[in-house]
């Protein structure tokens, strides 16, 4: 099943991210850092979250999931250049409650994203894959399972228009 919304707002969030943290990357330049060499920053999180304003892709429902797990987020950069790359992973344990139905599924969720940019071109992907399921009254077990690639690349020549886009979301609803 495939959700155009959600693929959009994947691509939205993920742009707005990478320029979040390219510019987070230029204010933490230090005032007195050699151009010659690169700064890596890394940051873990582990714990429990809530992620408001989703959409289950089976049902088109709102959804909050929360997610129990870790994620790393890293990004190098030139303090005095034009180079900023980063890559984030998140892995854990999901769960949501199914408005729709009253189901409440559960299961694991892997999410990953990367970023590069530079004044010649720049470059986001990210991939998402998660296993759902959910226990109806009935006793019958429910599932939700997929996979989400988005991509997308820019160049100096034409910023305005990406070189390379594509975003595809295959999941089974049962």
């Amino acid at each position: 099943m495939t959700n155009p919304t959600a693929h959009r707002r994947l691509l939205a969030v993920l742009a707005a991210g990478g320029l979040a943290i390219g510019a987070l990357g230029a204010a933490a330049v230090p005032a007195s850092a050699d151009t010659g060499h690169t700064v890596t920053m890394t940051e873990h999180q582990h714990g429990s979250w809530t992620e408001y304003g989703d959409t289950d892709f089976c049902t088109g429902d709102t959804i909050a999931p929360t997610i129990t797990g870790n994620s790393v987020m890293h990004e190098t950069f030139f303090p005095a250049g034009d180079e900023v790359w980063g890559t984030f992973t998140t892995e854990g344990t999901g769960s949501f409650l199914q408005p729709s139905s009253g189901l409440l599924f559960s299961g694991r969720v892997t999410v990953w994203g990367n970023f590069n940019v530079n004044e010649q071109n720049w470059n986001q992907t990210f991939t998402a894959s998660f296993r759902l399921s959910a226990v109806g009254p009935d006793g019958v077990t429910h599932y939700e399972t997929g996979h989400a690639v988005a991509h997308v690349a820019f160049n100096a020549v034409d910023p305005a228009n990406p070189v390379v886009s594509f975003d595809s979301m295959n999941a089974t609803c049962s």
